[in-house]
Parts: structure tokens; sequence; C-alpha cells
């Protein structure tokens, strides 16, 4: 049989030398665990994660260990990863020897056990369990919920976000942590490169955390209208003329406006990082001014 060819990534090799170092099989919810309990606890930052159904979730993990199964590094047979070939040949000496110790501490803790441990010692991640109540006594159940009420707020907010730098995960804690109810997408065109941010992936995996998502095309700008921006001249001048344009999409606006008084906290979502290099934030200043709130830009 022909040897798989090596991952592209360092954090996939990670994946298959941590499931190689713990035996080389383990649970689906086990390795999940084991990959955030080693992000906390040693120098190998390479996933961030969500609070989901079964506690900490990494939508990249997942994504990578379906990657590795059809490049022939790992099978899945029912809720079991096996890994079918060696791999800690490519991790650093540094980077195995933590993995090791890291591995061995943790040995003993596996399938409930190890979610109740990571359950009691990172709350925030279990507020979407499934299971919380019924693996928890009390007092650690108590301080799931009493971290999911922290979150809550009446008060009516308009948040706009842009995922430039950021993972999937750390995008989407950012509006669970800010209690944002609905993501509306300003983009004309809503397709990424980057995992987790077309409005496929988006519309499918929002709702699973609690969030809504609505696209919004008609108050994107049109690709061509930013090619050759090279000065903040430049992109001033594309602001002004998308500012003009807003009176043509009343409508929209209005629509805007009413999927805020419903959810009382929504966020506007581009690409860009900063919001004053992004369109958002002139639908956010127009919105500002409509309903006589402060957008806050994460």
């Amino acid at each position: 049989m022909t040897k798989p060819i090596n991952p592209k990534y360092h954090r996939q090799r990670f994946i298959l030398g941590l499931l190689e170092l713990a035996g080389g099989r383990l649970s689906k919810m086990d390795i999940q665990k084991l990959l955030f309990l080693s992000q906390q606890e040693t120098e190998c930052q390479y996933y961030d994660f969500v609070p989901y159904h079964y506690g900490c979730y990494s939508f990249q993990a997942q994504s990578d260990i379906e990657l590795l199964e059809s490049r022939g590094w790992l099978h899945t047979e029912g809720n079991d990863i096996q890994l079918l070939e060696k791999s800690t040949v490519g991790m650093a000496n540094d980077e195995l020897n933590r993995a090791s110790l890291f591995v061995k501490k943790y040995k003993d803790y596996r399938g409930t056990e190890l979610v109740r441990y990571v359950y009691e010692r990172y709350p925030y991640y279990a507020i979407h369990s499934k299971i919380a109540k019924n693996i928890l006594d009390k007092h650690s159940y108590e301080a799931v919920i009493h971290a999911g009420e922290k979150l809550k707020s009446k008060a009516m907010e308009l948040f706009t976000i842009g995922y430039e730098g950021l993972s999937f995960e750390k995008y989407m804690n950012l509006l669970i942590c800010n209690d944002v109810r609905l993501l509306c997408d300003v983009r004309r065109n809503p397709l990424s490169r980057k995992f987790g941010f077309s409005k496929g992936s988006l519309s499918h995996l929002l709702p699973k955390l609690g969030i809504e998502y609505i696209h919004m095309p008609e108050l994107g700008i049109a690709s061509e209208s930013r090619n050759n921006l090279e000065t903040e001249s430049d992109y001033e001048q594309l602001f002004e003329v998308y500012k003009k344009s807003l009176i043509e999409k009343k409508e929209s606006l209005g629509k805007l406006n009413v999927l805020l008084d419903q959810h009382t906290r929504i966020a506007l979502t581009c690409f860009e990082k900063h919001h004053d290099s992004c369109h958002r934030h002139c639908i956010s200043e127009y919105m500002e001014d409509a309903k006589g709130i402060k957008a806050s830009h994460l």
C-alpha cells in the first residue's frame, strides 16, 4: 500500500501525532476534548473551539480529520477514529515531548470522565451542551448555567464584525460572547476561500450555535468597485459614493431596522478587520442615526 502524502499543514500533523501517542484510536468526542486541552495546556496553538452540543468543538479540526481520512491517514468506524499510518516523525522534538507528557497526563481520561473534566474547568464551553446536566454535579452545572447567563443582555445593540485574521471559531466566540442573535451578511458575493466564511457554511452552522443568518447582497459593494484601491483617499472616495447610494437602498435599510427591532442584537459582517476600511461602517452610521444608538465594532 502506498504511503499517504504528508499533510500540508502542521496542525494536521499534530492531530496524527496526538492519535499515535494516544494509542492510535480515539472516539470523535475524545479527540475533540484532547485537542482542546492540548491547546490550553501546551504551546501547540493550532485550533480554536466553540461551545457546541457536546462541549468544546473545532469545526476546523473536524474538517481536517475528514481530509486526512480521504487521504488515507485515518479511518472512521462508528464513533471511533483510527490511525492507519504512524506520524510522529512529522513533529519537532520539543513539540513531541510536550505532546507525550500531555497524553500521559490524560491517559486515564476518556469518555464521560474526560467530558466532565473539561466541563468543570471550562464551563463556558458547556453552555450549549446537551449532556451537561446529566454528567455534572449540582455545583458544576450551576457554573455552566452562570457562564451562559452572564452572556445574555436585554439591551438593543448593533455590532459590526469582519473575519479578516480570525479563525471561524474565534469569530463565532465573538458573536456568542456578545449575545448576537442575528448575523447580517452585507457582502455582495458571500464566498471565501477561508474555512467557514462562505454563505453555505455560515447559514448551516450559525443556527446550530443559536444565531440566525441572513444574506443581504443588495447592501454589498460590487467587486469591480474595489479594484485598484491603494490609498486612503481611494477608500474615502469609494465610501462617499456608497453613502450616496444608500438613498436607493431604503427598502433594505428599512428591513434592517425591522430586524434590529425583532432580534435586538444583530451584527453586520464583511471581510475587513477594521470597520472603517469596510462599507459596513457606512451602514452602521446610517443605523446609528435612524435608531439613536451607538454601534460596537468587534
